[in-house]
């Protein structure tokens, strides 16, 4: 996706300081069109979750054993 004008690229600009928050590991970002779900793990690797909730706003938080987030995934992505 291209960013066309100042505007849209001030639209992403504001996720710097969250982003400079954020642990620094590599991580998946995943996008599958067909179903217009986004997958975000926060691990190169996948960490497998065994128990996980559905939000009001149709995120999936994916916890693993520690109860830690190890992944999102966001239903109807192109939506948002």
């Amino acid at each position: 996706m291209a960013i066309t004008n100042f505007q849209a690229a001030k639209d992403y600009l504001r996720f710097l300081p969250v982003l400079q928050d954020l642990p620094k590991r590599p991580f998946l970002l995943l996008y599958d069109s067909e179903a217009d779900v986004l997958y975000i793990d926060f691990y190169s690797l996948p960490k497998p979750s065994s128990n996980s909730e559905l939000t009001d706003n149709d995120i999936v938080i994916r916890y693993d054993d520690e109860e830690e987030i190890v992944g999102l995934t966001i239903l109807n992505a192109s939506q948002r």
